[in-house]
């Protein structure tokens, strides 16, 4: 499986998880807090609240890829120039 980076849902610490299955405990590296993934959920022990995986994923890759398509695409083509 391809690592994932979530957010932690107290402080926003980005957390790698390599691995996801049911019942599978999380800490904070940097809070500290314990979250419980179940069901396609996150479970944040301190305060019982359930937070979609989805919503905690950091959206960053995505953005680098983009990045990474436009500087490809600015090479082939070059600069614009005007006649």
């Amino acid at each position: 499986m391809v690592a994932k980076i979530i957010r932690c849902p107290n402080c926003s610490e980005e957390l790698e998880l390599t691995d996801l299955y049911d019942g599978m405990e999380i800490t904070c590296s940097l809070c500290g807090s314990l979250m419980i993934f179940e069901k396609g959920k996150i479970l944040l022990m301190e305060t019982n609240e359930e937070f979609y995986i989805e919503d905690l994923e950091c959206e960053e890759e995505e953005e680098e890829e983009e990045e990474e398509e436009f500087e490809e695409e600015e090479e082939f083509y070059g600069e614009y120039d005007e006649y």
